[in-house]
């Protein structure tokens, strides 16, 4: 049997054949490692998914194909460690907010339901604006007489909402809810009415001549019922007369 011998030419040119074919598996193979590579997911993303998965279980959004409307390029949205809570303060509205317990921050965000037929783009969406507003810390029953210390300020979206929200702590002064209100709801114009401070049948301290150099109290019985500045009819307990007074508290009044 004869053996193939290579000459010392040969010897060379096989091993820069080996090393040029060794050099192309590799470049193949990174290739191949690189294409395998996924980009990871924007902060937005993947508040976007849990969000979808969220709205899928909600009630309000079952059924319907959902998308959160991108947030104002200005805001940095930041990496949560933890899953995001999600919660919807505002009933039928589509405005929802944001929670992460590490590192703890909260936004509101807007959820587009229906058909999406194209995606939205960041950069050109325009930010929702925010407004501040007056917010129940609990649950506050119809015919509550308010006070400030039942409400903190909160800032959310208000579309639609923008000449009915209640911002200033001071106006809440006398004031009675007309419905239940639940935590975190904004109060509005039409959540409220004058606070009824004097009811009919009850007793009601009525002073008379103050500013004129002398001042007399009088125990009368309401007939009617009215709320603070309110004009109603009184009868005398003593001697049963007839009298109009003006309401100035909770069952006092002052003769007109």
């Amino acid at each position: 049997m004869q053996m193939l011998c290579l000459k010392n030419a040969d010897t060379q040119r096989f091993k820069r054949w080996g090393l040029w074919l060794a050099a192309c598996v590799l470049s193949h193979a990174q290739l191949g490692f690189a294409a395998d590579l996924s980009v990871p997911d924007s902060t937005f993303e993947v508040l976007q998914k849990q969000a979808q998965q969220w709205a899928a279980t909600h009630p309000s959004f079952q059924g319907k194909q959902v998308q959160v409307v991108p947030v104002d390029p200005r805001i940095t949205v930041q990496s949560c460690q933890q899953n995001l809570q999600f919660e919807q303060p505002f009933p039928n509205q589509p405005a929802i907010r944001v929670r992460c317990a590490q590192p703890a921050w909260q936004l509101f965000v807007n959820l587009n339901t229906g058909q999406v037929t194209a995606p939205v783009n960041r950069a050109s969406a325009a930010a929702p604006t925010l407004y501040k507003v007056l917010v129940s810390k609990e649950l506050l029953k119809r015919g509550t007489v308010i006070t400030p210390a039942m409400f903190s300020t909160a800032e959310m979206p208000a579309a639609g909402m923008e000449n009915q929200i209640i911002s200033d702590i001071k106006l809440l002064k006398n004031l009675e809810l007309v419905r239940d209100l639940t935590p975190n709801t904004p109060l509005r114009s039409y959540d409220v009415k004058t606070a009824v401070l004097v009811k009919r049948g009850q007793e009601v301290q009525v002073t008379a001549g103050e500013g004129q150099g002398f001042s007399i109290t009088m125990r009368a019985e309401a007939l009617q019922e009215g709320g603070l500045g309110e004009q109603i009819r009184l009868k005398n307990v003593e001697s049963g007369r007839s009298l109009y007074g003006v309401i100035t508290g909770p069952n006092t009044a002052k003769l007109r």
